[in-house]
C-alpha cells in the first residue's frame, strides 16, 4: 500500500480546489514536474483518494476511500488478532499441562537412579529429546565429543546443533571436540562460527574415541551407532547419572581436550590441524590398510582419502606410497 506523503497531500489539495484537472494542470498549480505528479496520482488512485475519467482527475471523498480500502484490512487484522489470542491461550494451557507432568517425570528419573543410575534410549529421536531436556536444565556447562562421521555422512545433525545453541544462548560454557577430518564440512564450520560468537569453544583431535555428551558433571550420554537391533536408525544411547561414572567420563574428555587443536572462528579448511591430518594419513599408509578401510577410519570418503595421500606425497616429494612412508618416518610424521 502506497504512503500518503506530503507531495500526495498537496496534489490531493490541488484537485479539491480544481476538480477535473489534468496532470499538467496539477503540475502547474503545485510546481511539481508532470512526471512526479503522474507518479503520485497513481499512488492516490491505489489509495482510492482520486478518480480518473477521460484524462482528468478529481479528488474522492476520503471517508468513502477509508471505508472501501481500510475497513476490510482492519477487519482481517482483527480476525487474525482474535485467532492469535486463541492460539496463545491454547499454548499457555498446554504449557501448564506439560508442567503439571514434570513432577511425574522427575520421580521416574529418581526411581531409575536408585535402581542403578543407567537408562537406555533406543533411536535418535528419544536421545535427542532427552539431551535437549538436559541442555535446558543445565546450570553451568556442556561438553561434547563427536567421533568421525561415516563417509558421506553429516558431521553435525540438526538435533545436535539445536542442543548446542540451547546451551550457548543461555550463556553457559560449551566445549566441543570433533575429528580433524570434520573441519572442511561447511555446515559444521558455520555452526562453529555461530558458537564462537556466543562464547562456545571447539577443538579437534585425530580420532575422538567416543560419542558422548556430559552436562554439569551430573548426567552423561554415550551414543552408540550399531545395527537395526538398536532401533530403526541404528542408534542406542546409554544415559547415566552415577556421579563416579559421570566424573570418569568427564575426566576422559578433559584429557582429550588438553591435547586438542583449537579451531578459530571464520577459519576455513583444516587450519592448524593440517599436520595432524597428514600424520593420520601417513600412519594409515604405514599400516598397509586398503584405501576403503583407511578412509572409514578417518571418517572421509575414499576419494578424499586419496586426495590426502596425493597432498602428502607432494609435500614430502614422494612419487609412491612406499617413498611417502620412508619420507614421513624421516620427517618425524611417524613415531
Amino acid at each position: 500500500m502506497p504512503e500518503l506523503d506530503q507531495v500526495c497531500i498537496r496534489i490531493y489539495a490541488a484537485l479539491v480546489r480544481a476538480p477535473h484537472s489534468s496532470a499538467e494542470d496539477v503540475g502547474a498549480s503545485t510546481g511539481f514536474p508532470p512526471a512526479v505528479v503522474r507518479e503520485h496520482l497513481a499512488d492516490l488512485a491505489q489509495l482510492r483518494l482520486v478518480v480518473h475519467s477521460v484524462g482528468r482527475w478529481s479528488a474522492a471523498d476520503p471517508r468513502v476511500a477509508a471505508h472501501e480500502l481500510l475497513d476490510p484490512v482492519e477487519e482481517r487484522l482483527r480476525a487474525e488478532h482474535r485467532a492469535a489470542g486463541t492460539a496463545l491461550r491454547r499454548v499457555a494451557e498446554l504449557r501448564q499441562a506439560f508442567m503439571e507432568l514434570d513432577p511425574l517425570h522427575r520421580e521416574g528419573r529418581r526411581i531409575a537412579s536408585r535402581t542403578g543410575g543407567v537408562e537406555v534410549l533406543i533411536g535418535r529421536d528419544a536421545a535427542g529429546a532427552a539431551m535437549l531436556a538436559s541442555a535446558l536444565e543445565a546450570a553451568a556447562e556442556m561438553v561434547v565429543m563427536h567421533p568421525p562421521a561415516d563417509p558421506g555422512g553429516r558431521a553435525l545433525d540438526q538435533e545436535a546443533a539445536q542442543r548446542d545453541l540451547a546451551v550457548a544462548e543461555r550463556g553457559l560454557r560449551l566445549r566441543g571436540l570433533y575429528a580433524h577430518t570434520a573441519l572442511p564440512d561447511l555446515e559444521l564450520r558455520s555452526h562453529v562460527d555461530r558458537l564462537a560468537r556466543l562464547g562456545g569453544e571447539v577443538r579437534t583431535m585425530a580420532t575422538p574415541f567416543a560419542h558422548m555428551v556430559v552436562f554439569d558433571d551430573r548426567v552423561a550420554y554415550l551414543v552408540h551407532q550399531a545395527g537395526d537391533e538398536d532401533g530403526p536408525d541404528g542408534t542406542c544411547t546409554i544415559v547415566t547419572r552415577d556421579p563416579t561414572v559421570v566424573r570418569y567420563l568427564k575426566d576422559l574428555f578433559e584429557t582429550a581436550w588438553r591435547d586438542g587443536t583449537p579451531v578459530q572462528a571464520d577459519e576455513r579448511g583444516y587450519g592448524e590441524a593440517l599436520d595432524e591430518v597428514h600424520r593420520m594419513v601417513a600412519e594409515l599408509l604405514a599400516e598397509g590398510l586398503k584405501d576403503e578401510t583407511a578412509a572409514r577410519q578417518m571418517g572421509v570418503s575414499v576419494r578424499s582419502f586419496r586426495r590426502h595421500v596425493a597432498a602428502l606425497n607432494s609435500g614430502l616429494g614422494a612419487e609412491s606410497r612406499f617413498q611417502a612412508g620412508v619420507a614421513a618416518a624421516r620427517s618425524g610424521l611417524l613415531p
